[in-house]
């Protein structure tokens, strides 16, 4: 671990400028933040190129979900990174510690006011406030000021030590797969889901889908997977044998019935992205619950309604959560559930890193992301590059 960490007075920062035509993306040389009060600076050592986020940034994203952000930014909001400086009122945090870094910034004198640091400034003017004036910059550069809420230590000794010593072995990008799937353990804690019940995720070849799949599986819960992607679904069993599968068929009794066969359901959770606007596989999944059955609202549809009969809700006492990202409280139960080693991450989940790319490579690194998340790998960019 790093003790003494040189910070340069300038660095090199992916900077996102809207245009009239578009957006522009360039590699820049800009200054170096400062700590301030309630931050850390830290050095990045990987971001996570999340394809949804990624198309937002290139304005290839669904029209119906549109992000803004403010302009000009350096965008970024998956991290693995070392702390360099810490702000006087840090308590936990301290030079060399290895952190992750996750993207929900709330107001701290009022938490509703909500941001995705360094990708979507919220859709009130107080959240537009915040991002513009206080949270601008994101992870996307070599170095970057973060939240102290939002930059979170990890036991490196035993996340990336030799499994010899009784560590893991991970890599540092696969660790940026803790703070994405935060959204997942959030949508999943709040429907209470518990060890010994039976839950449905759909569509569950994703990368959020799919760390809902391994969240609930460290859980104790009997998970069935319901994909259109037979492939993935092959591939995601051979990680998990205790998963069962569902190919949907677009008949939606017929796909109740199969998915019902593998016994009754407790829960559904959908993550759904904006492309699967319109998927028919919403009927089925939550036509198949049971008497008292919950059902978690994750993804980004932009359908105007949910396929559901009022009185069915009524006679069956179904509770329906719409879940915006996570809270703080699991934020800290997903890194134990990590790095107790009941939930695996990146390779070990069916999700490797499939590529590692140079800021100077930045491009090649946005059209891999894109490409690659047919099967949810990870594609990371190196500020620092990739060792």
């Amino acid at each position: 671990m790093a003790s003494t960490i040189i910070i340069p007075p300038t660095m090199r920062a992916l900077v996102l400028e809207s245009k009239p035509d578009g957006v522009s993306i360039t590699l820049k040389t800009v200054p170096t933040p400062e700590v301030q009060l309630g931050s850390v600076v830290v050095k990045v050592l990987a971001n996570h190129l999340y394809p949804g986020t990624v198309r937002k940034w290139t304005n290839k994203g669904d029209s119906d979900f549109v992000f803004t952000h403010p302009s000009p930014m350096i965008p970024g909001n998956y991290a693995v990174a070392r702390v360099v400086v810490a702000g006087a009122d840090a308590t936990a945090l301290s030079p060399g510690q290895l952190v992750i870094v996750e993207p929900f910034v709330r107001g701290r004198d009022n938490s509703d006011i909500q941001i995705l640091w360094g990708a979507y400034d919220g859709h009130l003017p107080a959240s537009k406030k915040l991002a513009a004036n206080v949270w601008r910059d994101g992870l996307l550069a070599e170095y970057a000021r973060t939240p102290l809420e939002n930059t979170w230590a990890v036991n490196e000794a035993v996340l990336c030590g030799s499994p010899a010593d009784g560590g893991f072995g991970y890599s540092i990008p696969e660790l940026a797969f803790m703070p994405v799937s935060c959204v997942a353990y959030g949508g999943l804690r709040g429907i209470n889901l518990k060890a010994g019940e039976t839950i449905v995720v759909s569509p569950a070849t994703g990368l959020f889908s799919m760390s809902a799949v391994a969240i609930a599986t460290a859980i104790g819960a009997k998970v069935i997977a319901v994909s259109r992607n037979a492939e993935r679904l092959k591939r995601l069993q051979e990680i998990f044998p205790k998963v069962k599968t569902v190919v949907p068929t677009g008949d939606s009794a017929k796909d109740t019935a199969t998915i019902m066969a593998h016994g009754p359901v407790d829960a559904f959770v959908d993550v759904s992205p904006p492309e699967a606007k319109g998927s028919g596989h919403l009927k089925s999944c939550i036509d198949s619950l049971r008497q008292y059955g919950r059902i978690s609202l994750l993804g980004g549809r932009g359908d105007p309604s949910i396929p559901l009969s009022y009185i069915m809700a009524v006679l069956k006492n179904l509770t329906i959560r719409g879940q915006y990202m996570y809270e703080r409280e699991d934020v800290k139960g997903l890194i134990k559930l990590v790095e107790s080693g009941a939930m695996p991450i990146g390779k070990a989940a069916g999700m490797p890193v499939v590529g590692q790319f140079s800021l100077e490579r930045w491009a090649e690194g946005f059209e891999a992301a894109e490409r690659d998340s047919v099967l949810a790998d990870m594609v990371s960019l190196r500020p620092h590059g990739t060792d």
